[in-house]
């Protein structure tokens, strides 16, 4: 489905010699290999490939990758961390790369006592490749959503007074999965009434009124990628003016935000075309979140679309649009949302679904 040779030779490129790649995050080694499996590191060299795990994943390497790969097996006394310490000194590793966020302190003090002139180092070139999506990525990413609107169309019916937001919830993972996906991709968001207001309200065992707004936050993993979608819906028709005025400024603010999304903008500029609407209609302090972010084999991903993110957008990165405005002393919030890929002459808006509430 993707190549994953042309994607490890990239980052094998960007290495020098004596460096070496160590990835242990789940869904990167994923991405760079094709493998599902948890528990496993991934160590890139220059020149070779080694996966370090235990027996649970020795068949599974084999049917899912089709790179070639040296395998270090975790098993007796020798675990993840001799094993590392084994390419290190076998391949004469002088500079690890390794994503400091994700670096577990124990394995650097094991290896900082064993090899003391080690050198440590992070690069940017599997960030960089993951934020630029190619057109297989954004095919499956745009059928997750369609799985995901037909998850939420299907949940519209369901949504009446005296359900439980809980039940509502697992009734939409029984239909998506159905569909077709693996999972959500995050717990969902199912929030009715003054719950609203909580930006991540995940299902509670609150009972929906007849007046209540429900918000609508999930999406689906599948084939490795992610997919995200907001909407807000009432059962009953809104009549409340303040409801409606707020429903259409974050419309708006969507709007604005997606029609300056094209390459070469910066990811700070699409926040600032959504906070400006917002802001002019008096509800800056009620926007508490960024405007987005990106989306790929992790849910949330670079870039951000936030004030001081100064990523430059490039053709083929795909992220969420989602601006929101919460009044707790009213008790309603609304947000929308919506995917969009970066192409030469705009933004491709993905998501479909209508917007009303």
């Amino acid at each position: 489905m993707f190549d994953f040779a042309k994607r490890i030779s990239r980052v094998q490129q960007s290495l020098s010699s004596g460096e070496a790649l160590l990835v242990l995050q789940r869904e990167e080694v994923f991405y760079l290999t094709g493998f599902t499996g948890d528990d496993t590191f991934v160590g890139i060299t220059p020149t070779k490939v080694f996966f370090i795990t235990d027996r649970r994943y020795t068949e599974q390497l084999k049917y899912e990758v089709k790179i070639p790969y040296h395998l270090l097996l975790v098993e007796g006394t020798r675990g993840r961390k001799e094993n590392v310490l084994s390419l290190i000194e076998e391949e004469a590793v002088k500079r690890l790369l390794v994503d400091k966020s994700r670096f577990p302190f124990s394995l650097y003090e094991y290896l900082a006592s064993q090899v003391p002139g080690l050198e440590y180092g992070e690069t940017s070139v599997v960030k960089e490749m993951r934020m630029v999506k190619d057109e297989m990525e954004v095919e499956i990413i745009k059928q997750n959503l369609m799985i995901t609107e037909w998850g939420y169309y299907y949940i519209l019916r369901q949504t009446k007074p005296g359900k439980r937001e809980e039940e509502l919830a697992a009734e939409l993972e029984y239909f998506l999965k159905k569909k077709g996906a693996k999972a959500f991709s995050f717990e969902p968001i199912v929030a009715s009434g003054y719950r609203t207001t909580l930006p991540h309200g995940t299902a509670s065992s609150r009972m929906i009124e007849k007046n209540d707004i429900v918000m609508f936050d999930f999406g689906v993993l599948k084939d490795g990628y992610c997919s995200d979608f907001t909407r807000c819906f009432s059962p009953v028709k809104i009549k409340k003016p303040k409801i409606l005025e707020v429903r259409s400024i974050v419309e708006e603010a969507l709007k604005a935000a997606e029609a300056v999304v094209r390459p070469g903008v910066l990811a700070e500029e699409v926040h600032a075309a959504a906070y400006r609407v917002i802001e002019k209609a008096g509800y800056a302090a009620n926007f508490w979140h960024s405007t987005g972010h990106g989306v790929g084999v992790e849910i949330h991903e670079d870039p951000y679309l936030r004030f001081g993110c100064k990523e430059v957008l490039k053709e083929g990165m795909v992220f969420t649009v989602e601006p929101g405005i919460y009044l707790p002393e009213e008790g309603f919030g609304i947000r929308l949302e919506d995917m969009v890929v970066v192409r030469k002459n705009g933004g491709e808006v993905l998501t479909k679904a209508e917007y009303d509430v």
